[in-house]
């Protein structure tokens, strides 16, 4: 199947490329569990990374900058931290900190933007006022997430579900077992999944929104009507909206407007019948809300990469019927 390409936009100094959780494929540089040693004092100079890290905070705490904004982190939490971003933190209650931190990039670059992590582990932090840049790394591409934007700091309601998972992965880097980044990735997929669950229901409504529970009577109505010519506008009447004023707050809610939410569920509704191998293409275009077959092709095919019949001939033992 032809994989969509991430959407690229040119943002500050550095390439911004979005890709979706279908593209997803996480490279795992490092991983390191911190265990304090006795009499010393943590403190993180000011600094930028260049690729992403999560920690996660196993006992004690640490008081972190970003970027003039002050973030306490306490034990179970995820502190998320995005590349070029400065930042610095300190302990405040002495030498309590522990925790595991992962560096890693959204999807592996190839080894000309590869890099070596003693830029993180070869720094004499406590002896430093500032990290220096490294300029080699600073103009490194940056890879995000399409479809949601994680928080500096997540306060889990599951943090007990982290801890194995970065304990195996732990010991799976330094093992390096055949196959290991493989090992890895699956690992680092499940993390994120997690975080993903910890911000967002099942509808993909963000659960720290303040308008959540109208988001997700939106994506209700549009499961329950499916079939249907849906008017967004329509929708937004019946929960007592304006248009523009729905269509805003549902893009903050889950990061993507009516339409393409929309169009997202109806096509995987499409291929949900493609595999039961029930029904002509006509019969599901009709089955998922658009009434003209041609349009729903052309739909199909500008997401998905290849067209209805296409799909459907690369399902197993299933053969496209017009």
């Amino acid at each position: 199947m032809m994989m969509r390409m991430p959407e690229e936009q040119l943002m500050g100094e550095h390439m911004i490329k979005k890709i979706d959780f279908m593209n997803l494929a996480p490279y795992v540089r490092y991983i390191h569990e911190h265990i304090p040693e006795p009499g010393s004092f943590y403190k993180l100079p000011p600094r930028v990374i260049y690729d992403y890290e999560v920690i996660y905070v196993t006992r004690g705490g640490c008081l972190y900058n970003i970027e003039g904004v002050e973030y306490l982190l306490r034990p179970g939490d995820i502190h998320f931290m995005r590349p070029h971003v400065r930042h610095h933190c300190y302990d405040p209650d002495g030498n309590t900190f522990y925790y595991y931190a992962l560096h890693f990039d959204l999807a592996y670059m190839g080894e000309p933007f590869d890099f070596d992590p003693v830029v993180y582990t070869d720094v004499d932090y406590p002896n430093l006022d500032h990290v220096p840049v490294d300029e080699k790394l600073v103009d490194r591409p940056v890879f995000e997430l399409a479809e949601i934007d994680f928080p500096y700091v997540i306060h889990s309601h599951e943090s007990h579900v982290y801890l194995p998972l970065f304990r195996e992965m732990l010991n799976v880097f330094q093992s390096k077992p055949y196959g290991y980044h493989l090992i890895m990735r699956s690992l680092m997929l499940r993390i994120l999944h997690q975080m993903v669950k910890d911000m967002s229901t099942e509808e993909g409504v963000k659960k720290s929104h303040p308008q959540g529970e109208k988001a997700t009577e939106a994506i209700q109505y549009m499961y329950s009507h499916l079939h249907e010519a849906i008017d967004i506008n329509d929708i937004a009447q019946s929960l007592y909206l304006s248009p523009n004023y729905f269509r805003t707050l549902f893009k903050q809610a889950t990061g993507k407007s009516p339409l393409e939410y929309l169009t997202t569920l109806r096509l995987e509704k499409a291929k949900s019948l493609m595999a039961e191998n029930k029904y002509t293409i006509n019969e599901i275009s009709g089955l998922v809300g658009y009434q003209d077959r041609h349009h729903f092709s052309k739909v199909f095919k500008k997401i998905e990469g290849l067209s209805p019949k296409n799909y459907l001939n690369s399902l197993p033992h299933l053969e496209a019927d017009d």
